[in-house]
């Protein structure tokens, strides 16, 4: 008697999932929208932005808008290779590509954002010290001074900068200090000064004086 009410238990949880499984094809969507019993299924708004669809907790119902969802894409798809094939034929006449979305013409208007335009601007760009090197007006002439007694690779850099950067010179101070250096820069007409200090073991970042 227990070995049939075994097998009575199993039957009929063997007819729940047939009958499950029955419901499931029923419910599937065609190229249509029509289910495979012919019923045309009730059309929904929507899906607001940032839902997805695994949010669904009924099964047959998610089921059914992911084949909704899936037919749209497959129509989307279509659209865009016959929107191609049509530019293809019609060549230069095709109408004009709509205009990407990019950072810049998605920007939000801020008030805050100073207008390149702006009186103050253009007077602060005018007025700056900088203001004749942005304007090619004066061409800088640099000299390039490291510290007392320094090691190979400090030279090698000074050299390697001197090759990068335009119009600069390489000189050695031997002990002689900036106080007297400057003058002497200054009467040479340089524009710049960049010393390279150096602890060893370790190479500091440069100073730059002008």
């Amino acid at each position: 008697y227990a070995k049939g009410d075994k097998s009575g238990g199993s039957g009929k949880k063997g007819l729940k999932r047939k009958a499950s499984t029955e419901e499931a094809q029923e419910t599937a969507v065609g190229d249509d929208g029509m289910t495979e019993s012919g019923v045309q299924p009730p059309k929904t708004a929507a899906f607001p932005p940032g839902f997805s669809i695994s949010e669904i907790k009924n099964k047959q119902w998610r089921h059914l808008m992911f084949m909704r969802w899936k037919q749209q894409q497959r129509k989307e798809k279509l659209a865009a290779k016959e929107n191609l094939k049509e530019r293809e034929r019609l060549l230069y006449q095709a109408p004009p590509k709509p205009v990407p979305k990019t950072i810049d013409n998605q920007r939000v208007y801020d008030e805050t954002i100073v207008d390149p335009n702006d009186e103050e601007v253009a007077y602060d760009e005018a007025t700056d010290e900088f203001a004749s090197y942005f304007n090619r007006q004066t061409s800088p002439k640099i000299l390039i001074t490291i510290s007392d007694r320094p090691h190979g690779r400090t030279v090698r850099l000074c050299e390697q900068l001197s090759t990068v950067i335009p119009n600069s010179h390489v000189y050695y101070r031997r002990g002689l200090a900036l106080k007297k250096i400057i003058p002497q820069c200054i009467s040479r007409d340089f524009t710049d000064l960049i010393v390279i200090n150096e602890d060893p073991p370790i190479l500091w970042p440069p100073d730059i004086n002008s």
